[in-house]
């Protein structure tokens, strides 16, 4: 860690530079002798990254940046604040600490934390930066987060573990492929933690996962702008119920939407299929990675499309509805579209249909709207249609 970057003059260089081209910075001759262009450039790259992600790391001055992959795989602050309410307990262990971000926001929440870290250079940035940003009940290790749980004498309340992808075996999205290994080492933290989080990666199936843990009391799906970010697996000491199945919709600007109902609901809960009405309901991503298809109709009364379309109807406004929310103009089927001589500018979207929105744009010349929807789909009697709407 190079603290001359800390320095007053270095961090005005970074402020004023950073909507300066990172490449023409890396390339031109440093202005100062302790800090070459290279290490200037990745600070500007780095901290412009985090304006949107970690506002609160962006906005504070002095702040030292890792590289680019780090602040690409640490979490966001948004999600990271969700997590940290997970947590239950006074002593929590982050064993997978990285730029600091969890930890920051575990250390609101509990009284001690210990933030874990084989990279020592990782965790001397997240040591500057937690403290610079006043947390005060952080300790930290340097080392293997497996071999401090092992010689740690003292029970954890929780244990927070966002298990790396071992780089050797390519994309991988199960446990036993990761480090620490969860499928392994599962038995070995429940004797030394009442509650463990573990992150997985968002595209793991949610039933593989279980498969893999025991004694899962909740599963969290956290997404954030109809994107999912986060897949949570909370698993308590001696639990052996059915789990909570909970997703949660993050906004900047709206109140936090969560849905929690069991894991067995859905597979119990009937559905019908309904011919399209006045507006159309396609739920956030959060449900869809859910699997909740029959849930959301029964929540919401909605009707169900179609088996494979997962996109809703209703003759009533349902400003609640967790998704995105259209009202119908017109609907067609796909044949008479296809005879049309109209020119569109709409966004378009295909859900259970056998083209691909780019193709579709393509092949009828369709522009680009703001507001204007065409959805390409399949409708109650499997019929391909086209529904023409604009977004509530």
């Amino acid at each position: 860690m190079n603290e001359a970057i800390l320095n007053n003059d270095v961090q005005a260089f970074i402020l004023k530079n950073l909507n300066t081209n990172v490449a023409d910075i890396a390339l031109k001759k440093s202005p100062f002798t302790t800090v070459n262009s290279k290490e200037l450039a990745q600070q500007i790259d780095a901290r412009k990254r985090c304006e949107k992600k970690l506002p609160l790391w962006f906005n504070t001055n002095g702040i030292y940046y890792p590289d680019k992959v780090n602040i690409e795989q640490t979490s966001s602050q948004i999600t990271a604040a969700y997590k940290a309410t997970l947590i239950k307990g006074q002593y929590v262990v982050d064993a997978s600490g990285g730029f600091g971000v969890d930890t920051y926001y575990f250390a609101q929440h509990a009284k001690t934390i210990v933030h874990c870290e084989l990279d020592s250079l990782l965790a001397q940035i997240a040591e500057h930066n937690l403290e610079l940003l006043g947390c005060k009940n952080v300790k930290f290790y340097i080392g293997d987060s497996v071999k401090y749980i092992k010689n740690n004498k003292q029970k954890i309340d929780t244990l927070y573990v966002d298990p790396s992808r071992r780089s050797n075996v390519g994309k991988v999205f199960k446990f036993a492929d990761c480090e620490p290994n969860l499928t392994l080492n599962l038995g070995f933290f429940l004797q030394k933690a009442n509650r463990i989080i573990i992150k997985a990666a968002p595209m793991l199936d949610i039933t593989f996962g279980l498969k893999e843990l025991k004694n899962v009391s909740a599963i969290h799906i956290v997404s954030y702008k109809n994107e999912c970010k986060e897949l949570l697996y909370v698993v308590d000491k001696g639990f052996m119920g059915v789990p909570d199945l909970v997703c949660v919709l993050l906004s900047d600007l709206k109140p936090t939407v969560t849905i929690s109902v069991k894991l067995d609901d859905e597979k119990n809960t009937p559905l019908t299929y309904c011919k399209i009405k006045q507006y159309l309901y396609e739920p956030d991503a959060a449900l869809l990675k859910a699997g909740l298809f029959k849930m959301v109709s029964k929540l919401f009364q909605v009707g169900k499309l179609n088996q494979n379309s997962h996109l809703y109807t209703a003759t009533i406004l349902i400003p609640s509805f967790p998704g995105r929310i259209l009202k119908i103009e017109n609907v067609v089927l796909y044949c008479d579209f296809e005879k049309q001589n109209k020119k569109y500018h709409a966004n378009v979207v295909c859900r259970n249909f056998n083209l691909e929105a780019e193709a579709i744009k393509k092949k009828f010349k369709i522009g680009n709207s703001a507001s204007n929807f065409l959805y390409f789909t399949t409708n109650n009697n499997n019929q391909k249609v086209v529904i023409e709407c604009i977004k509530q």
